[in-house]
C-alpha cells in the first residue's frame, strides 16, 4: 500500500520563509570586524620590483652590510566594516579559529566613518612610521639630522594657546636652537618652570615670544602644544612594501636600518619578529593585534618576538618554541638581541 504525505500550503510557505530568512542570516553583511593573523614580512629580504632586485629597506648615502637572519614585521588582516564586508558565515568560522578578534565596527571607528578614510589614515600613518624609525635609527647610531617643528595644536589649559598659532615653526628657545623633539622637551626642562623665550618662523617672518611654562602632574614642564615635524636626512631610505599600512612596523623598520648600517650582525643568523610603534627618541609605542601578531610570527616559526610592553597583558598565549620579549626603547630590543645565548634574563611577556 503506498502512502502519500502531501505538505499544507502554511507548511511550505513556513518552509519557504525558513530559508529566506537562513539566506538573510548567513549571508547579508554584519556589524562586525574581524581581525585574524596576516602575512609577515621579512625586513632583511631582497624584493622584486617590476624585473628590477631592491633590498626591502634600502640606504643610499651610508656605507651598508650584508645581513642574515631575518627580522620580520608582522600584521593582521582585517575584514568587516567599514573597509569591506563581514558576513555572518564568516563571523562564526573565524569564532572557532584560534586567537581571532571580533569587534563591533561602532567601538573601532566613528560614526559615519569610510573605508577610503580608514585607508588614507593607515597610509599617512606608514609614511610617518618610516621617517620616525630613520630618525630614531640614526639618533641611535649618533648621526645628525634635522627635524623641523611645527605647532599643530594646543591642549586645554595651554600656556602656548594665544600666542603661537598653528604652522608657526619653532626656531630657538632661550637661545638654543631647536632640531629636534627631544631636544625642545630638554630646553624647557632646564629652564626649571620660568617662562622661555621661544622664536618662531610665521608666514616668513622670525618672532620672540616670552611664553609661560605650566608643571605636569609628573613634574615635568610643559606648554601644551601638540607639534608636527618634517625631517630632513642625510641618508635616503626607500622601503619597498606593499598594501600595508598603520605605524606598528616602526621598531622592525629601525632594527633594520641599524643592521644594514653596522657591520655586527643584530639577529646573529636567528628568525626574529615584532611589532610596535617607534618615535625619533627611541620609544617604543603599543599597537592593536598583539595576539594575532604573535601567533603569526609563530606559524612563521620565529625564535625571538618584540612586543611593546604596554601590550604584554593582551597575550593570552605564548608558543612554547617561542620566546616574547618586553620592550619600551629600541635600546631595550637591542639589548635583548645582542645579549648571548643563555644569558637573557629580560623581561618576557609570559
Amino acid at each position: 500500500m503506498n502512502i502519500q504525505t502531501k505538505l499544507r500550503p502554511r507548511a511550505k510557505r513556513a518552509g519557504v520563509s525558513l530559508l529566506i530568512l537562513l539566506f538573510i542570516t548567513l549571508f547579508l553583511p554584519s556589524p562586525y570586524t574581524i581581525q585574524s593573523p596576516g602575512p609577515t614580512f621579512d625586513t632583511l629580504e631582497q624584493v622584486d620590483i617590476e624585473g628590477v632586485t631592491h633590498d626591502m629597506v634600502e640606504i643610499d648615502g651610508a656605507q651598508t652590510y650584508p645581513t642574515e637572519g631575518r627580522l620580520d614585521l608582522t600584521t593582521i588582516s582585517v575584514s568587516g566594516p567599514p573597509t569591506s564586508s563581514s558576513l555572518p558565515l564568516e563571523v562564526l568560522y573565524h569564532a572557532i579559529q584560534p586567537y581571532p578578534a571580533i569587534t563591533p565596527a561602532e567601538l573601532l571607528y566613528p560614526p559615519e566613518t569610510t573605508g577610503d578614510e580608514v585607508r588614507s589614515q593607515n597610509a599617512e600613518a606608514m609614511v610617518d612610521s618610516q621617517s620616525w624609525a630613520v630618525a630614531a635609527a640614526l639618533e641611535h647610531l649618533d648621526i645628525d639630522y634635522m627635524q623641523r617643528l611645527f605647532a599643530l595644536d594646543f591642549t586645554d589649559g595651554s600656556t602656548a594657546a594665544g600666542t603661537l598659532e598653528p604652522d608657526d615653526e619653532i626656531l630657538s628657545v632661550n637661545g638654543t636652537e631647536i632640531t629636534g623633539h627631544g631636544q625642545l622637551v630638554n630646553t624647557i626642562q632646564e629652564a626649571g618652570g620660568e617662562p622661555v623665550d621661544m622664536t618662531i618662523r610665521r608666514d616668513g617672518s622670525e618672532e620672540t615670544y616670552t611664553i609661560p611654562v605650566a608643571q605636569a602632574e609628573d613634574g615635568s614642564y610643559q606648554l601644551g602644544v601638540l607639534l608636527d615635524s618634517e625631517f630632513e636626512f642625510p641618508i635616503d631610505v626607500e622601503i619597498y612594501l606593499q598594501d600595508v599600512g598603520g605605524p606598528s612596523a616602526g621598531l622592525i623598520f629601525t632594527l633594520a636600518m641599524i643592521d644594514r648600517m653596522t657591520e655586527e650582525s643584530i639577529t646573529d643568523g636567528r628568525h626574529i619578529a615584532g611589532t610596535g610603534t617607534i618615535d625619533p627618541d627611541g620609544t617604543v609605542g603599543p599597537i592593536g593585534g598583539i595576539q594575532q601578531k604573535v601567533s603569526a610570527a609563530a606559524q612563521e616559526g620565529a625564535d625571538i618576538f618584540l612586543a611593546p610592553e604596554m601590550n604584554c597583558q593582551e597575550i593570552t598565549h605564548v608558543p612554547d618554541d617561542m620566546t616574547v620579549y618586553s620592550v619600551d626603547t629600541l635600546d631595550s630590543a637591542l639589548d635583548i638581541l645582542a645579549a648571548p645565548a643563555g644569558e637573557n634574563n629580560f623581561p618576557t611577556c609570559s
